[in-house]
């Protein structure tokens, strides 16, 4: 093999690692602010129950 083409092989290796990473790390934080919004989402609710519930 020259060294282009090794040279090419490795920057290729890079790219496709590098964007798998990149997807990955996108994945988490999706889901980390998703939970958070639900979680936020299910205080709110709880909140306006009790705030109901002392009214009646």
């Amino acid at each position: 093999m020259t060294g282009a083409a090794i040279i090419l092989m490795l920057v290729a290796i890079i790219i496709i690692w590098g964007g798998l990473a990149v997807s990955v790390t996108a994945l988490y934080v999706r889901g980390r602010r998703e939970d958070r919004e639900a979680r936020e989402k299910a205080l709110a609710a709880a909140h306006e129950h009790l705030r109901g519930g002392q009214d009646s």
